[in-house]
């Protein structure tokens, strides 16, 4: 059996009773997680940190990296509290540096009463390891960690997906297009342990049928982030896209839309017990996403929308898809909002809108209409 040492960050920051919770909450979705992907386990909490025991520890390593929460993990060798046993190991590990290579040595000492400091540890056993000492920025890293009645020695640490138990937060609807922006919003709360449920809005067949389709491969990708379902609730939104194009003036349909389509998605949130509504809106990257368009599509709210992507540019949220792995699946919906028209409006009032809407036959009805033949779908 291999031991992997699972290290959380921010989570020292909360008080005592909240970080007991969020710590169990972790480790609830580590369990699940590792049951899903089909690695055996046992997993202990020690005081800052959790042991991971499994035979699979390359498979475990691919699973932990997708759970929030964690700051870092390794695959470590456990040994007794004893500078001997402590040095054994570690000049083990100094084999694999090569002679031309590089080395520095961390130690932290948990336990006050090992009669060394973690200054002196590191000087007593680099002083045994034959190779050049580099401290800024060395080739290899030997880490050992004193605990009391046993160590960790390890010399590789791979970074884990960081933010907060997915869950902790509690539950947001994330209105999905399945373009570049939304699917990177939705990553982003989920690492701030928010669990999510989508909505998606179709126009088909003003729109192709692939899109949807596309948006499903979106959360699949998603859903390698959580050990639970994912759902996706479809909106037929035709209906409503026709007579908003036929009632309201051109350079408002957009936006008009776009407030539509908030007023079902608060209906959806509450339904679904979610708390907020999430968008991928980064700030006059387009029309509809101006200052002015903005307060007036949020204002006929009462939740808050949370829009994660709001100070970033283009290239930033590019990176981050590209990081997540939805991207590739991203690019391939290329079709446009079916109520864009050739000069949207860049400045628009609640008033203005409200008077707008007021044009639209029956939208009240349609609305209804719309959410009843919602199709559901889990992921």
């Amino acid at each position: 059996m291999s031991k992997i040492l699972i290290k959380y960050g921010e989570l020292w920051l909360k008080s005592e009773p909240v970080k007991r919770k969020f710590i169990q909450t972790l480790r609830d979705n580590i369990k699940k997680k590792l049951k899903e992907d089909s690695i055996d386990f046992e997993i202990t909490r020690e005081r800052d940190y959790l042991v991971l025991n499994t035979s699979k520890p390359s498979k475990a390593t691919g699973s932990l990296k997708k759970v929030f929460g964690i700051s870092w993990f390794s695959t470590v060798n456990e040994v007794t509290s004893g500078m001997k046993s402590i040095e054994k190991q570690v000049l083990k590990i100094a084999k694999s540096i090569g002679k031309n290579e590089s080395f520095a040595v961390r130690a932290s000492r948990a336990d006050k009463s090992f009669p060394h400091t973690s200054m002196e540890i590191e000087n007593i056993l680099g002083k045994g390891i034959d190779r050049k000492v580099d401290l800024s920025n060395p080739d290899h890293t030997i880490h050992i960690e004193v605990k009391k009645g046993k160590s960790y020695v390890y010399s590789e640490k791979t970074e884990g997906a960081g933010g907060l138990p997915l869950g902790v937060s509690g539950k947001i609807l994330c209105l999905m297009s399945g373009g570049m922006d939304s699917p990177v919003a939705a990553w982003l709360m989920m690492k701030r342990g928010c669990y999510p449920v989508f909505v998606y809005f179709s126009s088909y067949p003003l729109v192709p049928k692939s899109d949807k389709e596309n948006v499903i491969k979106v959360l699949r990708v998603l859903r390698e982030y959580t050990s639970r379902q994912i759902t996706l609730i479809v909106v037929p939104l035709l209906k409503i896209t026709e007579a908003v194009t036929n009632a309201v003036e051109g350079k408002y349909k957009c936006v008009i839309g776009r407030r539509i389509m908030y007023r079902i998605s608060e209906t959806l949130a509450k339904e679904t017990r979610a708390k907020a509504l999430l968008t991928g809106d980064s700030l006059a990257q387009v029309a509809s996403q101006t200052l002015d368009n903005i307060l007036s599509e949020d204002d006929i709210l009462t939740m808050p929308v949370l829009k994660p992507l709001i100070g970033l540019d283009k290239t930033d949220i590019i990176k981050i898809a590209e990081e997540i792995g939805t991207y590739d699946i991203s690019k391939n919906i290329k079709s446009s909002c079916p109520l864009h028209t050739g000069k949207p409006a860049t400045k628009s009032t609640p008033e203005r809108l409200t008077w707008e809407e007021k044009n639209v036959k029956k939208l009240d009805v349609l609305i209804r209409k719309a959410i009843k033949e919602s199709e559901v779908i889990k992921i």
